[in-house]
């Protein structure tokens, strides 16, 4: 069964506009290999440094969503600490069908 879902994707406390390209390609990398990267709008800012990942303008459309949110959570989790340990990362999922 699929589902619709709205990810919002916030990556914090980055020591460096240099860190924060080097999150911004982890998350390009992850989307990519997760297959969303063509539903999501990436940003990174300079002043302060930080990432954001959006499912803009539409919601992306996940089979099995309660089998790959876990892994995708945790690819998301590793990807980023890998190149910035001490980034704060807030994931969040929404449901457009529900609202």
């Amino acid at each position: 069964m699929s589902v619709n879902i709205h990810l919002n994707l916030y990556v914090g406390n980055l020591e460096s506009p240099d860190e924060a390209d080097r999150v911004r390609a982890a998350v390009d990398l992850v989307l990519k290999d997760h297959g969303i990267e063509s539903w999501m709008v990436v940003r990174v800012a300079h002043d302060p440094p930080s990432v954001t990942a959006r499912s803009e303008p539409y919601p992306i459309i996940i089979s099995g969503f309660g089998r790959w949110s876990p892994t995708f959570e945790r690819d998301v989790d590793q990807s980023i600490h890998a190149v910035a340990p001490g980034a704060r990362i807030s994931l969040d999922w929404g449901f457009p069908d529900e609202e």
